[in-house]
């Protein structure tokens, strides 16, 4: 029997192929019904010696009955609520809606002598919030409490809230994070990693792709093998590309014109071209088994598919919609990136704790470089032209110098990263984090850790206006 790591990152696959038996039970996609989801907003600083639990959060209507909603916060710490938390989430029929409802539980304070218990309000607090949601659609509630009038001479908690539906910044601000647990796509100020609104998308929404000049947002639907694209602005459906049955399209990409779509699809092991303008599938490509992640690179002349199923690259030419190439790679690719100038292929692998380099275009070995086991997600900086690679296991992403090729420094993370981008007008490293549901962010000139934004529960990619890639 093996045994010590070894043993450890050969179970992993099939201990995440048990986790995600067990996630995919979960309702339809949204139809006949609304859904809300509610933000607590970060606590004040006079606040951070605060701890309270929450029993219960509903939607009120004017009659005072309340449709409760799931909670996903029951445990609220001024210490760790210092960004914007996910505190519940749930459908709702679709009508004209007066209040939030939120019951407390348990509530205490820490001081100089240790923790003291406040006294907690038997009844629901009633917050005021007059708005409609509509069927098949989802709207943003931001919850604050307010500092002044919640704890009354340090015996009392009488939580004084204000709510409201927030609004939309402008396009230029705007990060993208789809959801597969929850079938959506969370908007969110990449400024101040605000949530602003949620987009309800279909089944098993993963890859997304940004095209700022024709305001669109493309989401690989992989459970109902079609990519969805949506008006970035206001979040509604322009329409959607229909592949073929069984195709499990896993990540999309759009050309740096914008004139053409790229999917691949894991189960049928193929590449679709898709034209953005009509809406439809032009031309596709046999890669090798299961594909598993996609490159554009930045001329917009090539892609190249990651092949889990085969341990392969295929290397797709844009302007022929063909498959030109293909060469061995380590166990399992998992992700691949461009150095800076473009000449060098990176590409991490789920099996093997080599980071291997490829000339390009020749696609010629280069290096096998020693970087451990473990490897979740790979990144260039195109400004440094550092590697980012995130190690989920160890729970890290270290940052690679690419002419001695040595780890110079470091990131924590609160969880396995599986999907890393930079923005590049704020100048930080964007980083998805399923296991707490979120998308970290990373100050990149000083290395330091900043708030994240919570996204739902299974996310998968995150985007931004002005993504540097």
């Amino acid at each position: 029997m093996p045994r010590g790591p070894r043993a450890a990152f050969l179970l992993l696959p099939m201990l995440l192929g048990c986790q995600m038996a067990v996630r995919s039970a979960k309702p339809a996609p949204l139809d006949q019904e609304g859904e809300v989801w509610v933000y607590l907003a970060p606590l004040p600083q006079q606040l951070e010696r605060l701890e309270f639990a929450v029993s219960s959060v509903g939607l009120g209507s004017g009659d005072g009955a309340a449709v409760p909603l799931r909670l996903v916060l029951p445990e609220v710490s001024g210490k760790r609520a210092s960004r914007e938390r996910l505190l519940a989430v749930g459908r709702v029929p679709p009508g004209a809606y007066a209040a939030l409802t939120v019951q407390i539980g348990k509530a205490s304070v820490t001081g100089g002598e240790g923790k003291a218990d406040l006294l907690a309000p038997a009844e629901p607090v009633r917050v005021p919030l007059p708005m409609n949601v509509a069927r098949g659609r989802a709207v943003v509630v931001s919850l604050a409490l307010q500092p002044a009038s919640s704890v009354q001479k340090g015996f009392g908690f009488t939580p004084a809230f204000t709510a409201q539906v927030p609004e939309l910044p402008l396009a230029e601000r705007l990060g993208f994070a789809s959801d597969t647990g929850s079938d959506a796509v969370t908007v969110f100020d990449r400024r101040t990693r605000r949530v602003a609104a949620v987009i309800p998308t279909g089944r098993d929404p993963r890859g997304i792709a940004l095209d700022p000049r024709l305001g669109r947002l493309y989401v690989a639907l992989s459970g109902e093998d079609q990519v969805a694209a949506f008006d970035l602005q206001t979040g509604a459906e322009v329409g959607r590309i229909r592949l073929q049955p069984g195709d499990e399209p896993l990540e999309v990409a759009a050309t740096p014109d914008g004139r053409l779509l790229v999917t691949v699809n894991r189960r049928s092991s193929t590449a679709s071209f898709l034209d953005p303008q009509s809406l439809v599938e032009v031309d596709r490509a046999p890669t090798g088994l299961q594909p598993s992640s996609l490159l554009v690179d930045r001329s917009g002349r090539r892609a190249y598919a990651f092949n889990r199923g085969s341990s392969s690259v295929t290397v797709l030419d844009l302007a022929t919609r063909k498959a030109v190439a293909s060469f061995p790679t380590e166990p399992e690719p998992l992700r691949g990136a461009l150095s800076r100038a473009g000449d060098r292929l990176y590409v991490a692998s789920a099996l093997s704790p080599y980071l291997a380099s490829y000339a390009v275009p020749a696609l010629t070995p280069l290096k096998r470089t020693y970087v451990g086991p473990g490897a979740s997600a790979l990144l260039v900086d195109t400004r440094t032209d550092y590697l980012y690679l995130a190690k989920g296991q160890e729970r890290r992403i270290q940052i690679y110098e690419p002419a001695a090729f040595l780890a110079i420094a470091e990131l924590p993370a609160e969880g396995g990263v599986t999907w890393m981008s930079i923005d590049g007008l704020e100048n930080l490293l964007l980083a998805v984090v399923p296991e707490t549901g979120s998308v970290a962010a990373y100050e990149l000139n000083a290395r330091r850790a900043l708030p994240g934004v919570d996204v739902g529960t299974e996310p998968y990619a995150a985007a931004v206006v002005g993504e540097r890639n």
